[in-house]
């Protein structure tokens, strides 16, 4: 069954897939708009100054408890509490046992209050304090995405595909392969862009895991079907892109989707140079109805401020139903000026001093 699915799916229009999702990535789809209240309860949160404690990043980690900003070049790691108060701070940069030489990725486990910081060939597993916990080696491993899969075990994509599979299950203890999550794969497709200058590549993200109910979407963007991992490792077919990316050109790709009230929220991005960016497209779908809609969502606080929901929502959270927006604060004044804010976002901005942090949109999904 999954097999037929999958020659539907990825190479023609025939076959009935209409239990699964289906997306045709290059059709052209009215606007549709909708308030985000409608699909979130909003929660603003702003991280009080502290001399201690500066930063410009925006978080690389937000859970239910704390918040977590990577300063990546110069190594610090900077904890505070969900209500934006300073909890510790640490630096393990360096070239010795139990350091860094640099960050590439962060992932925390909540559960455990473990911090693990990819760097190189290695992952450093700190508590939130900074202590030190332990090392697992990653041998013959090039890690782009890292996700906590269960207590014991950490989901991973690897994009040196040495195994039977890039999704790959290490254990966290010693880093030793638990699993290796097979799906089928096609022609490689290019999802980047070079620039006619040849300057630089124009890369645009392409998310292969996505945190979706208990368990997570994988995706190979070779083929156009996207599955569903369970916490049982049970795999299944959920959504169909149409045509074939194959058959394409230019690539259109589409990033997963989360779902929020009545949509499922998904972006496509074109793989060609327009005023040096991929263009992306925002797109909804109506789960009752199975029309798909452009976004255009926007919010009571902020009067004509438009924002959109996608996979890129949850990367900071990792969870499906918990996503985060960054407000820039001289936006903000800017729009406050202008009359245009209203309700708690606008008594945040009228405390804010003009050097302040950002406020930051917490997304609870409904």
């Amino acid at each position: 069954m999954i097999l037929y699915l999958l020659c539907s799916g990825c190479t023609s229009e025939k076959g009935n897939v209409s239990n699964y999702i289906q997306f045709k990535i290059n059709a052209s789809y009215p606007e549709k708009e909708i308030h985000l209240e409608e699909v979130v309860d909003i929660e603003y949160l702003q991280i009080e100054f502290d001399e201690y404690f500066l930063f410009s990043e925006t978080p690389a980690i937000i859970t239910k408890n704390i918040i977590i900003i990577c300063r990546y070049i110069a190594g610090d790691i900077l904890i505070f509490s969900r209500i934006g108060k300073p909890l510790s701070k640490f630096n393990h940069k360096g070239n010795g046992p139990r350091e860094y030489t640099y960050i590439e990725k962060l992932l925390y486990d909540e559960s455990s209050d473990e911090l693990f910081i990819k760097s190189a060939n290695k992952i450093l597993v700190f508590s939130s304090s900074g202590e030190f916990k332990r090392e697992i080696k990653l041998l013959n491993m090039s890690i782009r995405e890292i996700f906590n899969y269960d207590s014991k075990t950490l989901l991973l994509y690897d994009d040196y595909n040495l195994y039977p599979s890039p999704f790959v299950i290490i254990s966290k203890e010693d880093g030793r392969v638990v699993d290796s999550i097979e799906i089928p794969k096609g022609k490689e497709i290019e999802l980047f862009v070079m620039r006619q200058d040849r300057a630089n590549i124009l890369i645009a993200p392409a998310y292969h895991i996505v945190k979706y109910n208990d368990g997570y979407l994988l995706t190979d963007f070779s083929i156009d079907t996207v599955f569903y991992l369970s916490n049982e490792k049970e795999l299944s077919p959920v959504l169909v892109r149409k045509p074939s990316m194959q058959s394409m050109d230019p690539v259109i790709y589409l990033n997963s989707f989360v779902e929020a009230g009545n949509y499922e929220f998904v972006s496509a991005i074109t793989v060609k140079n327009e005023n040096n960016q991929l263009p992306r497209t925002y797109l909804m779908r109506d789960k009752k109805t199975g029309l798909i809609y452009r976004q255009k969502i926007t919010f009571n606080d902020y009067k004509g401020k438009e924002v959109t929901l996608s996979p890129e929502t949850i990367v900071n959270t990792q969870d499906n139903r918990f996503g985060f927006i960054n407000l820039d604060l001289t936006e903000l004044q800017d729009a406050n000026h202008e009359n245009k804010l209203s309700g708690r976002l606008k008594e945040l901005v009228d405390k804010s001093d003009e050097d302040g942090n950002d406020i930051y949109m917490l997304l609870h999904f409904k």
